[in-house]
């Protein structure tokens, strides 16, 4: 605390300040006093020009003598380590005594949640923005990120800064300094922290024990560890490894979105394990492994292990997990809760159905207890309000008793939303909970998409539905022209230019849409006809001001296109590769409005249609059955005619013994029009799976037998034959000039 009294001079006593100045330094030093006793770290925000802000942040910490400094922005001074925010995450896991958070770079919401996280207990961070008064109104270079072409985001003040600016000018906790103020004044750099191998807290104790106990325990009962940011889980899962090595385990595996995103995993375990071997991703100890794996390749290329430690599950698609959860009979999930990218929740509710499902007998363990920083953290609290990292949508005894017709439909202002904190939370923990990859950088585009409407349903003033929608298209001649070329691309517009560049039309973009970007019914009011209701007063809202067509896309899965299907929406285009976030392929859907979009409609409706067989046995081979089957019945279904020969073709391989490859190019004409028809539904599901694998998508008979669970070819081509039989015999129309032979009795 000496230090922190220090003058300018180096001397150990304050110097003269105006009583003013001398009650406000002495007020400093009591709550720094008392937030080193708790381990909490330390806010500041210095505001006023630029150049002043950062050097007077640069000096101050060099004077203070601190060492580890993480410098966030694209002014890069030569103190730290200094990275724009683009490049934050690459610091997950790893400890910092400073940040410097330069906002004149543009307020990236994501990193600065990210980057608060790496702070340890006793640090400080320090927020260089413009004075709060004009910091909203201001430049920010970070907008361009929302502003879809052609507006400018220069010409355009944030909602979001605004809500930040007052949250900033009423915090508690934050401390304002500027150039005409007291004097900017830091505590003292934390004290480095012990480099050791015991857990730090009883929870991260419990933790260990859980993952050594599912090693040698009963097989298929998966651990899943969830925890704010802070809490050492990833430490907790390094300990374990490297104490499962000791005790004589020889192979855990470990995946995670990234191999950076595991560092902390394999750092604490190479503390653990004397001797070991390290190299990148990997950790040899006597003759046993701890061994990383990209989740994608783990599910591509199935390798035995031990154990199976997964990361930050909550950012890797559900598709992925729920495979590695199939295949590794003793599996652990770590997730985060409420971190940076505001994942956890949503995540939790979706994968527990598969847990469940799956493995009804899984473990759950939460950790509570911080181990980077004390209880109750000031730094914690204003990230989590600023960023609405614990929003959560209205309890659910209040809309339980929702009715669809009886809910009230509003546009909500979005000056509203930023006067009205619980209403703002309220809808944005819907959304959270309704797609689990909701980020911060969610809220800003919320509150500043210049395209973006806000629909809800309200039941006693309560959010129990929400979309969020926004207009597209209407591109110049020139411009759709270029787009469809695939020489250009603008900012935004995700229909019109995927329409035009991928699917191949260019006047596509010259139409208006309104895209649904978002959807969220309360999971306490769900199966009740609000999301309908809603998705009705979308297209009834954007029809009157003028839009061709309202739209939407998303990872297909078949509950999702069957929802759409019934609000009256087609399918009108499938993405080519599995989407990031979801690990699905995205389906892009429309509800045409006027008489061009119904022709587009109809052009793209059986161009898809046309260029679903080849699709299917190439870039979409891996689609689920289930969603080729959702696909297929919405599609347009008249189907070009046999001639005589290919149906005596179908004829022979269903009801004798033709070889398969002699007859598959007929045969994928019948299962494609049978799928089409709604037939499948006289097939049971592995039924189904088979015809769709082997069929239409054309895998090797290995994969097949591997997938379907056949003893052999032999069994694999006997059931395909009965598939076709069966579909025959229940459909004659299928094969009409042909009669099939009796059932067997």
């Amino acid at each position: 605390m000496r230090a922190f009294l220090a003058s300018e001079e180096g001397g150990t006593r304050p110097r003269l300040v105006q009583s003013r100045d001398r009650f406000f330094l002495w007020n400093i030093v009591a709550r720094s006093r008392s937030s080193f006793l708790m381990n909490h770290r330390h806010l500041f925000l210095l505001w006023g020009e630029a150049r002043w802000c950062r050097t007077t942040a640069r000096d101050r910490l060099v004077r203070q003598g601190y060492q580890r400094i993480l410098w966030v922005g694209d002014n890069l001074p030569s103190c730290g380590l200094s990275i724009p925010a683009s490049k934050v995450t690459t610091q997950l896991g790893s400890e910092w005594d400073a940040l410097v958070f330069d906002a004149w770079s543009g307020f990236d919401p994501d990193a600065f949640g990210a980057s608060l996280g790496a702070v340890r207990g006793g640090g400080v961070v320090i927020l260089l923005a413009p004075s709060p008064n004009t910091w909203p109104f201001q430049p920010d270079p970070a907008m361009s990120r929302f502003t879809p072409w052609p507006c400018r985001a220069t010409e355009r003040s944030s909602l979001f800064l605004q809500r930040l600016a007052r949250i900033v000018s009423s915090s508690a906790t934050l401390r304002l300094f500027s150039s005409s103020g007291p004097p900017f004044t830091l505590p003292p750099p934390p004290a480095p922290r012990p480099v050791g191998t015991v857990c730090l807290t009883e929870d991260q104790e419990h933790a260990v024990d859980a993952i050594c106990g599912l090693a040698r325990g009963h097989r298929h009962r998966p651990l899943v560890l969830t925890a704010d940011r802070g809490r050492g889980k990833s430490t907790a899962l390094g300990i374990a490894a490297a104490r499962l090595l000791r005790r004589g385990i020889r192979l855990i595996r470990v995946t995670a979105p990234s191999l950076e995103a595991a560092a902390v995993i394999f750092r604490q375990a190479e503390r653990e394990l004397d001797g070991s071997i390290v190299s990148p991703g990997k950790i040899r100890w006597q003759e046993n492994e701890i061994r990383f794996e990209a989740p994608d390749r783990l599910c591509r290329f199935p390798e035995p292990a031990n154990l199976l430690l997964v990361d930050e599950a909550a950012a890797i698609p559900v598709p992925l997990l729920t495979t590695l959860l199939k295949r590794h009979a003793r599996i652990v999930f770590s997730t985060t809760v409420h971190g940076y990218e505001g994942t956890g929740r949503g995540f939790a509710i979706r994968f527990q159905e598969t847990l469940q499902r799956l493995t009804p007998q899984w473990r759950a363990l939460r950790l509570t207890e911080p181990v980077r920083w004390g209880e109750n953290d000031p730094v914690e609290r204003f990230g989590s309000h600023a960023l609405l990292l614990r929003a959560t949508p209205a309890p659910d005894r209040v809309v339980e008793n929702a009715a669809s017709q009886q809910c009230r439909w509003a546009v909500i202002p979005r000056g509203k939303l930023i006067a009205d904190d619980p209403l703002l939370e309220e809808l944005f923990g819907l959304l959270v909970l309704a797609h689990y990859r909701t980020r911060p950088s969610d809220l800003r585009n919320l509150l500043d998409g210049p395209t973006l409407t806000v629909h809800a349903l309200f039941h006693d003033d309560h959010v129990v539905a929400t979309a969020l929608v926004i207009e597209e298209g209407e591109l110049d001649e020139k411009l759709a022209e270029e787009v469809w070329l695939g020489q250009r691309r603008v900012r935004g517009h995700l229909l019109p230019q995927s329409l035009a560049a991928h699917a191949g039309f260019a006047k596509a973009a010259r139409l208006r849409y309104a895209r649904i970007m978002r959807l969220a019914v309360h999971p306490a009011a769900r199966r009740r006809g609000l999301g309908k209701r809603l998705v009705e007063e979308v297209i009834s809202y954007h029809r009157e001001r003028g839009a061709d067509g309202v739209g939407t896309s998303f990872g297909a899965t078949p509950e999702l296109l069957s929802f759409w299907y019934r609000a009256g929406f087609d399918t009108v285009h499938l993405g080519l590769r599995p989407e990031a976030s979801s690990g699905h392929h995205a389906a892009f859907l429309l509800h045409p409005l006027t008489p061009s979009m119904v022709k587009l409609h109809r052009q793209l409706r059986h161009h898809l249609r046309e260029q679903l067989p080849h699709l299917l046995t190439s870039p979409l081979r891996h689609l689920e059955p289930e969603t080729v089957r959702s696909l297929l019945k919405n599609l347009p279904s008249d189907p070009e005619s046999l001639n005589p020969h290919a149906q005596r073709d179908i004829h022979a391989f269903a009801f004798g013994h033709r070889g398969y490859e002699t007859c598959a190019y007929a045969l994928g004409k019948v299962a494609h029009f049978a799928l089409a028809k709604g037939y499948g539904s006289s097939l049971s599901t592995g039924e189904q799976k088979l015809l769709v694998r082997k069929v239409l998508q054309n895998h090797p008979w290995g994969e097949v037998i591997r997938c379907c669970e056949f003893a052999g070819r032999r069994a694999a081509l006997s059931a395909l034959r009965g598939v076709m039989a069966k579909l025959i015999r229940a459909h004659p129309d299928l094969v009409p000039s042909l009669q099939p032979p009796p059932s067997p009795p």
